[in-house]
């Protein structure tokens, strides 16, 4: 048997591969779906695994069917075994699946003189954007090739379909973005293909495909959409029809005259390494946001924006009856203006002396937050509530001294080096509407720099509380830090606000673990003793928690553990919140 036909053979036995090849002659779409698939078990040993496209294989048989296109959809592989977007991957275990992609490349080009590729993908932030990958960036003002990219579509392609569609999302209250995380410039990135990057590889299909697109009869286009607009929902409806639409054609859009995008092909020059070298120095991730826990109630939310450093984005999760969480995220930097940050419908301003923590729009509901030690797992239980809502004002106590909003907006690394002007505590009160039901909160607040932005990037355990009380003979508030770095001892903080100001102590024993990274701490106790010799004695019992597992240095991965807790000191009680966070080695390797 000749290869191509063994590896024909070979592709008609992939159960994880559905094929649409459309009777219409009509269509001159192809589309692609790379990673449809789902996590395998063992994908769990692997210390920082990839997250399938949850609902992008749906998406794309619905558009299929809609634009009369043919299709290649990944159903069911795992990415993690097979990455259906990574071409030395295809090229060295599934080499059938080039073949097929250019033969249908080849038959749509010879039967309409031309081809538009649509790859889908998934993007896992929450606010709702589709991000266009084209081998592109803006910069600028204008649209360039990062690196070594090449760019995978005419410029009469950007700016007439693409930019139509860009129109209709964007009136559908969808942000379209050009290469903001996803360019699909990588050189085995699979959307290279589709250029004329490839033009002398050895890969016989590879290269087949590749001198099509130099011949300039290829236009394609990597479509990252958000997880608000996989979900099932109208934000996923909108962004199906408006693309439906812009491609039922054969790609033609007769949408609104607009101001042309300007395509600068040529690659940006390459920085120095002078100017890059062991002298310059990358800022600290630098959060502001609020956190707040009603006990009654049971609902604590953690809203926070990215200011300072190289992190960009926005993101409140929620945590509610006991065992659910709500969140939202965004990327980009928020809009800093005088005592207000926002992103998108995410916002925390200052009205005199209060903070007004404000957000409308879509969050993602997990009914069991344990879900998220991974965001694959989560987002397939969870389900999306397009109207969730907060407003809550939090009044600012200064009897911690002074707190300055907007100089800690604006030079967010001077509030860390000033801890009494870092954040202030007090009460919060408001309404929150989630998965339909409207709540009133009642609770304690802290605000100023973020409570989980706090500390070194490298450590083996990190503890933290803070909590605040609500009668007067108690403390107002008090915070307690413990960072482990390597074999040397943790080194710990403490500081209690009473009536004369912050006053800082020792913080003699300090215990917050759990069983498992999937179970709560079951204690929180802290011993703390201020300079005059008076102590403080600190219980604190778990309301509500989720566990999160992210990369960490090399093979390590940081399981944290994060939630609010009730809080008593003698006969005082309050609220607060706890981290326990911990970096644990690789796992065996996945074959």
């Amino acid at each position: 048997m000749p290869e191509s036909a063994l590896h024909t053979a070979n592709a008609a036995s992939e159960s994880w591969l559905e094929v649409i090849d459309s009777d219409s002659s009509d269509s001159s779409v192809l589309l692609i779906t790379p990673h449809g698939g789902r996590a395998e078990p063992r994908t769990r040993s692997i210390p920082n695994p990839k997250v399938n496209d949850l609902h992008t294989a749906d998406i794309t048989r619905g558009l299929a069917a809609r634009l009369g296109a043919s299709a290649l959809i990944n159903v069911a592989m795992d990415r993690n075994r097979l990455d259906c977007n990574h071409l030395s991957q295809i090229i060295e275990r599934a080499p059938w699946l080039l073949e097929m992609i250019a033969d249908r490349v080849g038959a749509i080009v010879a039967r309409h003189g031309r081809v538009t590729v649509l790859l889908i993908h998934g993007w896992n932030i929450i606010e709702p954007r589709l991000d266009f990958g084209l081998g592109l960036r803006n910069s600028g003002g204008e649209l360039r090739p990062p690196g070594s990219a090449c760019v995978s579509a005419s410029d009469d392609f950007i700016n007439g379909p693409l930019a139509g569609l860009a129109d209709r999302l964007h009136h559908h209250g969808i942000k379209p973005t050009y290469g903001m995380r996803y360019p699909g410039g990588g050189l085995q990135n699979l959307l290279q293909a589709f250029t004329a990057r490839h033009r002398q590889s050895s890969n016989a299909p590879l290269r087949s495909i590749s001198e099509a697109a130099a011949s300039g009869v290829v236009d394609a286009a990597q479509l990252e959409l958000s997880v608000s607009l996989r979900m099932p929902g109208e934000l996923r409806t909108r962004c199906e029809d408006a693309i439906a639409q812009v491609f039922s054609a054969n790609g033609a859009d007769s949408h609104a005259a607009r101001a042309p995008l300007v395509v600068n092909r040529a690659p940006r020059p390459r920085v120095a390494r002078s100017e890059i070298g062991a002298d310059a120095t990358v800022a600290a991730p630098a959060r502001v946001g609020i956190e707040f826990y009603d006990p009654a109630a049971r609902i604590g939310a953690m809203a926070s924006f990215d200011v300072g450093g190289a992190a960009v984005g926005a993101r409140i999760m929620m945590l509610f009856d006991r065992h659910r969480a709500a969140l939202f995220t965004a990327e980009g930097r928020p809009t800093r203006s005088s005592g207000a940050v926002t992103h998108g419908p995410l916002s925390l301003r200052r009205e005199g002396e209060s903070m007004v923590l404000a957000f409308r729009g879509p969050a993602v509901i997990v009914p069991d937050a344990t879900a998220y030690l991974s965001i694959e797992r989560a987002l397939a239980s969870g389900r999306l509530d397009g109207d969730t809502e907060v407003n809550a004002r939090f009044e600012i106590d200064h009897g911690g001294g002074e707190f300055d909003f907007d100089r800690i907006l604006s030079s967010p690394g001077v509030a860390q080096d000033r801890a009494s002007s870092s954040a202030s505590f007090g009460r919060i009160s408001g309404r929150v509407c989630i998965d339909g039901a409207a709540r009133t909160v009642n609770g304690f607040a802290r605000a100023g720099m973020s409570f989980t932005g706090l500390g070194p990037d490298k450590f083996t355990a990190r503890r933290m509380i803070w909590a605040c009380f609500e009668d007067k003979e108690a403390p107002r508030a008090l915070e307690a830090r413990s960072v482990a770095t390597g074999d040397a001892p943790p080194i710990r903080s403490a500081r209690i606000l009473g009536d004369g100001g912050w006053s800082s102590c020792q913080l003699r024993d300090f215990t917050i673990d759990t069983p498992s990274v999937e179970e709560p701490p079951h204690r929180i106790f802290a011993s703390l003793t201020r300079s005059d010799g008076s102590s403080y004695e600190l219980e604190g019992s778990v309301e509500c928690f989720i566990p999160l597992s992210r990369p960490g240095p090399g093979d390590m991965r940081i399981y944290t553990s994060l939630g609010f807790a009730s809080f008593r000191t003698g006969a005082h009680r309050g609220a607060g919140m706890f981290e326990y966070s911990h970096t644990v080695g690789p796992k065996s390797a996945f074959t």
